[in-house]
């Protein structure tokens, strides 16, 4: 899934650092997503639609305007019904509005990439899945808590930010590293969300090169 972001694995490695500190040594973090109610919001029902309106206007056309007020459930609906080829058809619609989106520059290759059956059906559903679920936190806010974060302090830290991530906002980051300001922000001036991007290759490198020293 390189290039797209790893919303599932950003919060997992945050949730896993704070509850067995004691088995991290540092954590690099890239595109921050705290599964907030609003961050859900921003991606799948309105913010970087008024970004990506051309790419959005596909999204929106494959959910019936009765069922648009909330279109990740309609979306999880479809991702989880029993026809394959409605599965596979809305799949690949929610995937391709995350590629499309993904890169300050648009990349075709990554669009025709998540634009395939496999890769756009496992990404879609896992994704969908955690959201609709709220990743089994609450509200995310858990994961900002003064007593977590207090657990993680001690842990050198490095979070990655593209400064045009419109899928993962930059605010997020931001709100993580006002509560954790012991870990170093990295703000990619020329970058949007994919981790293949030049700016965050280099931040993410210089980050992991630093920790292995």
């Amino acid at each position: 899934m390189a290039g797209l972001r790893r919303l599932v694995g950003l919060d997992l490695a945050l949730a896993y650092a704070e509850t067995h500190p004691e088995r991290v040594s540092e954590l690099v973090l890239r595109g921050i997503f705290l599964l907030r109610k609003e961050e859900i919001q921003w991606f799948y029902q309105e913010g970087s639609s008024w970004i990506f309106p051309d790419a959005w206007q596909d999204y929106l056309a494959h959910i019936p305007a009765a069922e648009r007020g909330d279109l990740l459930h309609a979306y999880y609906k479809r991702l989880t019904s029993s026809d394959p080829a409605v599965r596979i058809a809305a799949a690949k619609v929610w995937s391709v509005w995350e590629g499309r989106t993904s890169c300050l520059i648009p990349n075709a290759e990554l669009i025709a990439r998540t634009a395939g059956d496999e890769f756009a059906l496992a990404f879609a559903r896992i994704e969908s899945h955690y959201f609709v679920n709220d990743g089994w936190l609450t509200n995310g806010r858990e994961l900002l808590a003064p007593a977590n974060i207090d657990k993680i302090r001690k842990i050198p830290g490095v979070i990655v930010q593209g400064r045009y991530d419109v899928v993962c906002p930059a605010k997020s980051a931001w709100d993580l590293h006002t509560v954790w300001p012991e870990a170093d922000l990295k703000i990619v001036p020329d970058a949007g969300h994919a981790a293949s991007e030049p700016g965050i290759v280099h931040e993410l490198v210089s980050a992991t090169d630093r920790f292995r020293a």
